[in-house]
């Protein structure tokens, strides 16, 4: 046990003092995510193309709702002992924040390539699905789900100390990049602290990739142009510089890196916005697609319609008799006068000619 009667082994980034400010900041970052939840639920549950993604309708509102409690605990300082329940239940759900955003980005990002089948993250797709290879598209798909496993895995080690080392620093958890830099301790020393930071980081990366990458198709294949490449598509490219800078300052440290995750929070948020406008104006063009086709189609069945009431409304034809339909005649012969008795009149009486039977079939 410590000096203060606490563990030395627990993690001590809660229950820290605050001042008036910094609970004043605490509490509008709470208030903050929150709005961020209720548009987060809005856009899960209430669009098609979202609802279809279990992590951007059930994960990402779930992080956000984390961070609005992370905040308010936050601001309640040093009120919050970290032994209490409290304590606990947050050292068990702030290791799911990052993994979360982690997971939600990346579906985003597949979600919009899926749609417009284009090739993302070594992931073909055909006509809107994933085209299946074996492990490998198995593998790619599922990837960052499983680092984001291991991510919370990490965290609870982390803020639970389960894994037994030499070298354990209460404030892991709590410190800045700048000052993990700066230290002069060994690797081994400052390895509970680089297991804090790891998380962020990783989410860091991945999300450079991510924002890249939506960047280029909202400049490039949206159905949306924009003439310029500062639009709304590099809001997360924003967001993830933010919650770079959030991790540096020494001071202060604990309002910074919140303040990075709400800014990603609402860039996350924003961006989702236009990909729902770019969703929307797909659907759009296809119903117009569709219409076109309905129509010509529609076009086809009258015009045969049409055709067929004309061809049974017509008369039928008259055959017309020629000269060459008498047996004994040639078409440009004249034919001679018959008496009743079907003789060739004119002098002494001549040959006999008889007509040929005609049967004419309409």
């Amino acid at each position: 046990m410590g000096a203060n009667g606490e563990d030395p082994r627990r993690l001590n980034f809660i229950g820290l003092d605050a001042n008036g400010q910094e609970r004043v900041l605490f509490l509008t970052f709470a208030v903050i995510c929150w709005s961020c939840f209720c548009k987060a639920v809005q856009f899960g549950f209430f669009r098609a193309h979202y609802n279809e993604a279990k992590v951007i309708k059930f994960w990402f509102p779930f992080s956000i709702l984390l961070m609005v409690y992370d905040n308010f605990v936050m601001a309640l300082g040093d009120t919050i002992s970290n032994k209490d329940a409290v304590a606990k239940s947050v050292f068990v759900l702030h290791p799911f924040i990052v993994p979360s955003v982690l997971m939600t980005t990346f579906e985003i990002t597949y979600l919009v390539h899926k749609r417009r089948s284009v090739k993302f993250c070594g992931i073909q797709f055909d006509e809107g699905r994933r085209v299946k290879t074996t492990y490998k598209s198995w593998l790619l798909r599922n990837f960052v789900g499983i680092i984001a496993g291991c991510l919370i895995g990490i965290g609870v080690v982390v803020n639970f100390d389960l894994v037994h080392i030499r070298h354990i620093d209460p404030e892991a958890g709590n410190v800045s990049w700048l000052e993990l830099f700066e230290s002069e301790k060994t690797i081994e020393e400052d390895v509970h602290k680089v297991l804090g930071v790891l998380p962020t980081a990783l989410l860091i990366l991945a999300n450079f990739y991510f924002a890249a990458v939506m960047w280029r198709y909202g400049s490039n294949s949206s159905m949306i142009i924009h003439s310029s490449y500062l639009n709304p598509w590099v809001s997360q490219l924003v967001g993830t510089i933010g919650l770079v800078a959030g991790q540096f300052p020494k001071e202060d440290f604990k309002i910074t890196s919140n303040a990075g995750e709400a800014l990603l929070v609402i860039t996350i948020i924003f961006l989702m916005h236009e990909v729902d406008k770019d969703m929307n104006a797909a659907n759009e063009f296809v119903d117009f697609l569709d219409a076109i086709e309905d129509k010509t189609n529609s076009a086809d069945e009258n015009a045969q319609i049409a055709a067929s009431m004309r061809s049974a409304n017509d008369p039928p034809k008259t055959p017309t008799l020629s000269k060459s339909m008498f047996w004994g005649f040639g078409s440009n012969d004249k034919i001679p006068d018959l008496d009743k008795d079907g003789q060739r009149g004119g002098q002494g009486g001549g040959e006999i000619v008889e007509m040929s039977s005609i049967e004419v079939r309409l």
